[in-house]
């Protein structure tokens, strides 16, 4: 083992299109059984009993599609995009309206 060995660049290609959309089709079911489980943070250590008990194989499917660091990112993202839409929710129900700003996305 030289020196260079510990170096070697990951040569695996990035996600085409279809597995981007696999990976997403598989992020949503897993999501979509944590809702019914109501947990928001797959992260919370208070959960993972839940979370295992009842969205194993969603969660198992979820890392097989998708790159870790994508599993990584979309349940951290996760918890965020929740209380985003909540507050909307609430400003939207108290009348607020909300102004789209330049250079920000949605």
């Amino acid at each position: 083992m030289g020196l260079f060995s510990l170096f070697q660049q990951d040569t695996t290609e990035p996600p085409n299109r279809s597995k981007r959309e696999k990976c997403w089709e598989s992020r949503d079911l897993y999501f979509q059984c944590l809702d019914k489980i109501d947990v928001s943070n797959p992260f919370d250590k208070n959960s993972q009993k839940k979370i295992n008990k009842n969205c194993h194989a969603e969660d198992k499917q979820f890392q097989k599609d998708c790159v870790a660091s994508w599993v990584k990112y979309f349940k951290e993202k996760r918890p965020f995009d929740l209380k985003k839409e909540k507050m909307l929710a609430e400003a939207k129900q108290e009348g607020a309206e909300v102004v789209p700003l330049p250079g920000v996305r949605k």
